[in-house]
């Protein structure tokens, strides 16, 4: 899952912002060095995206992704449940999408300063150009991906990948719709913590 989801699902588990930001910065098991409530935000973040690519509607969902981009579905079908999910927020949230992620930049903002230096600039960016709120947007996911790609060292195929989510839109669509209910479901369990981290 990519960082409106993270955050959506955070709120609902009663769990820290910035650790659920941090999930994908922050290597290796050991987080000691961090507050308790953002150790377990990491772990949540980390929890959320085994279940979600165990899950058998996700790994039917990556193989819409053909070759040669195959390799990064994973950062497609991420991006594009973003999208949906933004598209879709009236049905997961009571609060209106901006409210929202006003919401989340000012929780997460006070914590800034532990953030790694790249995480924090990377939160600045998002807080700046509200890219939550623009997740909406299909060229706004396009222009994420072809972002991520500049980040990549084999890059090459990941660049203009909104075609595969322009292509399979349908599809991608209702494989959300019927995905992230039962996500929703798994995090609100008392019982889940810690069953399916890695």
């Amino acid at each position: 899952m990519n960082y409106l989801a993270h955050f959506h699902l955070a709120t609902l588990a009663g769990s820290s912002l910035t650790g659920n930001y941090l999930g994908d910065a922050v290597k290796g098991a050991a987080l000691d060095a961090w507050p308790q409530a953002i150790a377990e935000g990491i772990r949540l973040h980390r929890s959320v995206d085994a279940f979600t690519d165990q899950h058998p509607d996700v790994l039917r969902t990556l193989a819409l992704i053909e070759t040669p981009r195959r390799r990064f579905a994973g950062i497609i079908v991420d991006m594009a449940f973003d999208h949906f999910l933004a598209r879709h927020w009236a049905s997961f949230h009571a609060d209106p999408l901006a409210d929202f992620s006003r919401a989340v930049y000012a929780t997460m903002a006070p914590e800034a300063h532990m953030m790694p230096a790249l995480a924090r600039a990377r939160f600045e960016r998002m807080r700046e150009y509200d890219w939550l709120l623009s997740y909406q947007r299909l060229e706004v996911i396009d222009r994420a991906l072809d972002s991520i790609a500049g980040r990549l060292s084999r890059r090459t195929a990941l660049y203009g990948a909104a075609e595969e989510v322009e292509r399979h839109y349908g599809a991608l669509e209702a494989a959300f719709l019927c995905f992230y209910p039962q996500l929703l479901h798994w995090v609100q369990q008392p019982e889940r913590a810690g069953k399916v981290e890695g």
